[in-house]
């Protein structure tokens, strides 16, 4: 009996010991602080500017374009860094992948020729060096758009297009400027350049020219450009993709070695030629167009009058010349790991992609070089014993730019883990593209936190400190105020397809956001971006001396971190989300509902399943504040619920046209992708002549149907 009650006493003892240390473990873990440390001051106090600089001068000193030996050398030197930073496992994901480039051997350019077939101008296909001496390869950088179509185009008929945007497109038609068998000049601006380029070719364009405007990028004139300001010269052309969406040939799948390809002729590619230039070199175009003169809003920085056209003077035409090469080639992903100790199967992933089109010296090294900073912040975290309560995911992402090809093929690989499991998507393309504000493009599933965050941040502007702007969000708010919703806070932009998000938030349906500086409304941010003047002087001497955005930059992106990874309830706004579903639907059918009716659709069912949503969401709010959190199955029951709103979104056909997109609520703009649209497919449908009403009544029903799962996740019930 004396044995019993011993050993009684010996278990309850036991198993009293075991309790405390489980939960002093789960309070040390779950909060930020640990032995009186306070993390989110520890890496504020610790982005070190100096790392930042050595390793931006690193990865910009030579070009990397995607594909190239150079690339390789810094997906190594990544993960050599992050190794040694403490993140294990660190690993290097190949993918066959298919790539684009220019033919050094057959350039492409643009020709005038007068009436006689003589030849009156030829474009430059490279780019003036600027500086004493010359970045090294400078002179190697040629001139092309990534993906663009193969061959010769050739047309008297000449059309200015402004931005190339929809509304530029009917503006022409309605003033019945014939865009088929015409060669378009479009400036960059507004919208994505591929969208551009889709616009021109679906109204039977032969050809694109895309070009930067002066008054875009060099508002104080031809003679105030770099090296002198951050401002574009004649001869700077901006390269860029005009697919965003992946490796070409493995639509959907990851492009392993088992992948399948289809053939390049089935591949989702224009079939015009499309070449950028200069402004130096447009203005030899431009300046020859005959037709009525463009209105005054499309009026740009050249000294004559723009014209319409379809027509030059004299006679002359245009012979367009593309030669690119596609080319099947290695890429890879490098990502690394600090493993979570209560939760080590949720992941919160940051990333950022490190090849660049030529030197990268802003976008996408200056983020490159931050991330880095942050894996050796947390790693030195790590070693001091503290361990974030849910993984911690760094991703450095190949062919970023000729189509968020690494990122695209990660989150198709691992589609079905991070689908399930990654709590959010943190991405930085750039620190910055101006110094005029801070801004937040997302969902509006993390308007919250980083509004709770954002005022942590010391302000890196000291004009705007000594205004009494103490904190990065002060000035946000100034400068960008939201002025929707009725509450008084800074505004957050939509995302599209321009970055490393596109994958994980409109396939895969995982929250994210992307940050930077900006300029200030109507300005074009980072006028030099992609050309071959984007250089490590153009960053650390003229737009960042000291590096103080990029210091600003790191710590709230590490804040961020530190929050999804630590908190025991996930900082997910479901309600904001749910607000922002109710007002967009109120918004569409502002727009649409005359539409709608005149084609008999009816919405009843749509409406009560977003209203339902709603009163789910108000009701799972409530329930938080009553619920004992400190029980882990409620904990982990809530987090998930919050992790499915956004999966209960997805289609698993995808959106109409675009199989691989499957959010329904959120896509990318079909017409500008750097925008997102709401309701995405009924939009798509209704924008034609002649709507598919079939296809329409179908959408009302998948939509209803997603909205009606998206209910059942925030009840925690089957029905």
């Amino acid at each position: 009996m004396e044995m019993k009650v011993s050993l009684a006493i010996t278990v309850a003892v036991s198993v009293t010991l075991m309790l405390a240390i489980i939960v002093i473990t789960f309070v040390v873990t779950l909060s930020p602080t640990d032995g009186g440390k306070d993390y989110k001051q520890y890496i504020i106090n610790n982005v070190n500017t100096n790392n930042i600089h050595e390793f931006l001068s690193f990865l910009t000193r030579e070009t990397h374009p995607a594909g190239s030996e150079r690339e390789k050398v810094l997906a190594n030197e990544i993960a050599t860094r992050w190794r040694a930073h403490g993140l294990h496992p660190v690993k290097v994901l190949e993918y066959k992948v298919l790539l684009a480039s220019p033919d050094p051997e057959k350039p492409n350019k643009f020709y005038i020729l007068d009436s006689e077939n003589y030849e009156i101008f030829e474009s430059s296909n490279t780019q003036p060096s600027l500086e004493d001496p010359p970045p090294a390869g400078q002179d190697q950088i040629l001139s092309f758009s990534a993906f663009s179509g193969v061959g010769t185009a050739e047309s008297k008929s000449v059309v200015y297009a402004n931005y190339g945007s929809s509304d530029d497109f009917q503006y022409l038609e309605d003033q019945n400027i014939v865009v088929k068998d015409s060669i378009v000049i479009v400036r960059y601006g507004q919208v994505l350049p591929g969208d551009k380029v889709m616009l021109a070719e679906a109204r039977g364009a032969k050809g694109v020219i895309l070009y930067s405007d002066p008054a875009d990028v060099a508002p104080l004139g031809a003679n105030l450009t770099f090296p002198s300001t951050v401002f574009a010269p004649p001869g700077a052309t901006r390269l860029d993709s005009l697919r965003l969406q992946g490796d070409l040939l493995t639509p959907g799948y990851p492009a392993t070695e088992a992948a399948h390809r289809i053939p390049l002729d089935k591949a989702d590619l224009p079939k015009i030629p499309v070449q950028p230039v200069g402004y130096g070199d447009a203005s030899n175009l431009l300046r020859l167009m005959s037709g009525p003169e463009a209105p005054e809003e499309w009026q740009g920085g050249l000294d004559f009058p723009y014209r319409l056209g379809p027509g030059l003077d004299n006679g002359a035409r245009v012979k367009l010349e593309v030669n690119n090469k596609f080319t099947t080639k290695t890429v890879q992903d490098v990502v690394g790991v600090l493993k979570g100790s209560l939760e080590p199967d949720r992941f919160v992933l940051l990333g950022n992609h490190y090849d660049a089109w030529t030197y990268g010296g802003v976008d996408p090294s200056s983020a490159t070089a931050t991330l880095t900073e942050l894996t050796r912040i947390f790693g030195q975290m790590y070693k001091d014993q503290w361990r974030p309560r849910r993984t911690l995911v760094f991703c450095s992402w190949a062919a970023g730019h000729p189509g968020v090809i690494g990122s695209t093929e990660y989150a198709e690989q691992f589609s079905s883990t991070l689908r399930d499991r990654a709590v959010v998507y943190l991405n930085v393309e750039t620190v910055m593209t101006g110094n005029y504000s801070f801004m937040a493009k997302g969902v509006p599933m993390l308007h919250d936190i980083i509004m709770e965050l954002a005022p942590m941040v010391p302000n890196p502007d000291q004009e705007e400190v000594e205004k009494g702007h103490s904190s990065l969000y002060d000035t946000w708010l100034d400068r960008f105020p939201d002025n929707t919703t009725g509450v008084v806070r800074p505004k957050v932009e939509p995302i599209g397809s321009g970055s490393d998000y596109r994958a994980f938030m409109f396939t895969l349906g995982i929250s994210s956001m992307d940050m930077c500086f900006t300029v200030a409304p109507g300005e074009q941010g980072l006028p030099l971006r992609h050309t071959a003047y984007e250089t490590y002087t153009l960053n650390t001497r003229l737009m960042d001396r000291g590096l103080l955005y990029h210091q600003a930059s790191a710590r709230l992106w590490g804040l961020l971190a530190l929050e999804f990874s630590t908190r025991p309830l996930l900082p997910l706004g479901v309600l904001p989300y749910a607000t922002f579903i109710s007002a967009s639907w109120k918004e569409f059918l502002h727009s649409y509902e005359t539409q709608l009716t005149s084609l008999n659709i009816t919405t009843e069912y749509l409406n009560e399943s977003v209203d339902a949503l709603q009163d789910a969401a108000e009701e799972f709010t409530n329930n938080l504040d009553s619920e004992d959190l400190s029980d882990e199955l409620t904990l982990r029951r809530y987090n998930d619920a919050m992790m499915l709103l956004d999966r209960s979104l997805l289609a698993p056909r995808g959106l109409p046209g675009r199989p691989t997109l499957n959010h329904v609520f959120l896509a990318p703009s079909s017409i500008n992708g750097y925008l997102w649209d709401t309701f995405p497919s009924l939009r798509d449908l209704l924008r034609v002549a002649e709507p598919d009403v079939t296809q329409l009544n179908e959408q009302v029903s998948v939509l209803t149907h997603h909205f009606q799962m998206a209910t059942s996740a925030l009840t925690l019930t089957l029905w």
